[in-house]
């Protein structure tokens, strides 16, 4: 699987996307999410609060209970601020 991260969230981890292995269970964004902020701690704060972050699977934009597979490209975005 192929994730990407957007705007800050790459301070956050340190890189724009890297390839991954899914672990075994991990068959939807929010267990996704929850290996990554595993994975990087500075994420894990941004990624616990419930609409902080945007989901795209294959370029659609999808909430967390959305399927993930091997095959999938995931983007995660930090919330849009605007004025």
């Amino acid at each position: 699987m192929r994730v990407t991260y957007f705007s800050w969230l790459r301070s956050k981890t340190g890189l724009a996307s890297e390839e991954i292995d899914l672990p075994d269970g991990c068959n939807t964004i929010a267990s996704l999410v929850n290996f990554l902020s595993g994975r990087y701690p500075d994420l894990a704060a941004v990624a616990s609060a419930e609409g902080n972050l945007r989901f795209t699977v294959n370029r659609r934009y999808v909430e967390r209970d959305h399927p993930v597979a091997s095959v999938d490209t995931v983007g995660l975005f930090p919330p849009v601020t605007g004025g």
